[in-house]
């Protein structure tokens, strides 16, 4: 094997192992925006849950914060539900996640 050939050969070689890893790359990067949706999803039904749950809590009047009390609570109750879905309470984000990445 002459000198010219062994570097074909080495940069054929690099070029797949490039490509290779390019792949490798872009399926790590797809499959962790997946699974960031996945969670957000999540996120997002918890949430919806959380407003039903707190819709059947009777108020006592005791305490009326008003329009401010209500935003409080909202952004309360969005960050309970990223909390709760960012820990896998629930596991729906990697359910989905592995119902989704299997299609592909």
């Amino acid at each position: 094997m002459d000198i010219a050939s062994q570097q074909l050969w080495a940069s054929k070689l690099s070029s797949r192992i490039n490509d290779n890893t390019i792949d490798k790359i872009k399926r790590i990067d797809r499959d962790s925006d997946l699974y960031k949706a996945s969670v957000e999803f999540e996120s997002i039904f918890i949430k919806q849950m959380l407003n039903v749950m707190r819709k059947t809590v009777d108020k006592s009047g005791f305490l009326d914060g008003g329009f401010a009390e209500e935003i409080f609570e909202d952004m309360l109750y969005d960050d309970y539900a990223k909390k709760m879905a960012e820990n896998a309470s629930f596991g729906l984000a990697n359910l989905l996640y592995e119902q989704l990445s299997s299609a592909d």
